[in-house]
């Protein structure tokens, strides 16, 4: 475990109820400059991909098979193209399953998931492996990256509330 930072950012006891709209801008850009200096977010990065090779989903390869899958039905021809359809496929794939845990069975954006799986230029299904970062594998790092924060971030019982 890395030493905190020598200067911790004083953090008003009041920011646990800020809102985006009352967000104090200076703060998140001091608390954002410590997580870069101090090499937090190198921590971070490398923790989630710890989890998510230690998940047994194996989501790294199944993000790894769907790739090879769209480059060689040939439904993405470019890295950036396969990118974006990677990263569109995973935020489809999560809306639904939290869809699922909400009771909505299945409905993402209006529209029903449910047996209407895409179909690949092969006639495979293109979504036959569940793309979603495994919720466990979430709630860890949400834990760590709380405990990162918790090592940079002071609470200052004296600092004035922000209006």
């Amino acid at each position: 475990m890395s030493p905190p930072p020598s200067t911790p950012v004083k953090v008003p006891a009041s920011a646990a109820t800020y809102t985006p709209a009352t967000q104090d801008q200076d703060l998140r850009s001091d608390i954002n400059s410590v997580l870069l200096n101090e090499g937090y977010v190198e921590k971070i990065q490398e923790e989630l991909l710890h989890k998510l090779h230690a998940h047994p989903s194996n989501w790294p390869s199944t993000i790894q098979a769907h790739a090879i899958s769209l480059l060689r039905s040939g439904e993405a021809t470019t890295f950036p193209a396969l990118i974006r359809r990677v990263m569109d496929d995973v935020r489809h794939d999560t809306q639904a399953k939290a869809a699922a845990e909400e009771g909505k069975n299945g409905e993402v954006n209006g529209a029903a998931t449910n047996g209407n799986s895409k179909k690949a230029a092969n006639g495979a299904s293109s979504d036959a492996h569940n793309l979603a970062i495994p919720s466990a594998v979430v709630d860890d790092l949400l834990k760590f990256t709380r405990d990162k924060l918790d090592d940079i971030c002071g609470i200052d019982e004296g600092a004035e509330e922000v209006t």
